[in-house]
């Protein structure tokens, strides 16, 4: 499945939130954040983006996987993307992600697994990885359960969940490599999922990207002290699965706006 998404098209980034230090926007699925070596062709980032927007330079403070679409913050100058990353450092800055994910999921639960560092993959030998491994935590919630009337592996029927990840920590794929761990893969994951199942949701559900989002990000203005929440809705693409997922299947659902 490809990862890079049409939904990066756009000419205009959505702005969520902005003020003297700090611009918040709707990173769509598809758009690296920056220029990268994994796909020296693209020619579309956020921070070039919100640039040629604002007129004037801005600092990514955290990350999102090219694929993953939703909240990010940008510093408007260095000064306060120390400050915010320091603030991520310290876990003051809660995020929260909405993921389609393979299999029905326990109502809660937390994965404490550490994770090989982003630098070691592929270079350190595999007796050395233990020691490249990075604390990594992520908590998560079980929103709906769906089953749909198509097959998975020897089953007739495929079972996936909505879930909210509240990652307590920053590593490389974390929320991804999590989910995957525990049997658990988000759908449409190319690098950590289930292949012919995403080819699955691709045909009979629509599924043409991975099937995560960054919703929300809350923390204390380091200005104002007051408490701050950025919300972003998944793209559309997102939604039209999940309706579908709803509408076909059997849903064990709890309230939820998506």
């Amino acid at each position: 499945m490809n990862e890079a998404d049409q939904e990066s098209r756009q000419t205009s980034i959505p702005i969520l939130y902005e003020d003297e230090q700090l611009v918040a926007v709707a990173k769509p699925s598809g758009m690296f954040v920056h220029r990268s070596m994994a796909d020296r062709s693209a020619t579309e980032f956020v921070v070039q983006n919100v640039r040629d927007q604002l007129g004037s330079f801005v600092y990514p403070v955290h990350r999102l996987d090219r694929p993953t679409s939703g909240v990010l913050l940008l510093a408007k100058n260095p000064e306060a993307a120390a400050i915010y990353g320091h603030m991520f450092a310290e876990r003051q800055i809660r995020k929260t992600y909405l993921a389609l994910v393979r299999g029905h999921t326990d109502d809660y639960g937390t994965v404490n697994r550490p994770l090989i560092s982003d630098k070691a993959r592929g270079k350190a030998p595999a007796h050395l990885l233990a020691t490249h491994s990075q604390e990594a935590e992520t908590e998560y919630c079980t929103l709906e359960r769906f089953e749909a009337p198509f097959a998975s592996g020897q089953h007739p029927t495929s079972r996936s969940a909505l879930v909210e990840a509240y990652p307590k920590t920053g590593r490389y794929h974390q929320i991804r490599r999590h989910l995957s761990g525990i049997s658990h893969p988000i759908i449409g994951d190319a690098e950590h999922g289930d292949t012919k199942l995403n080819r699955q949701y691709q045909l009979h559900a629509g599924v043409t990207h991975l099937m995560l989002a960054a919703t929300r990000v809350e923390f204390l203005h380091p200005v104002t002290r007051t408490p701050l929440v950025i919300e972003c809705l998944p793209p559309d693409s997102f939604t039209v699965v999940v309706r579908k997922l709803r509408e076909e299947g059997i849903a064990n659902r709890e309230e939820t706006d998506y």
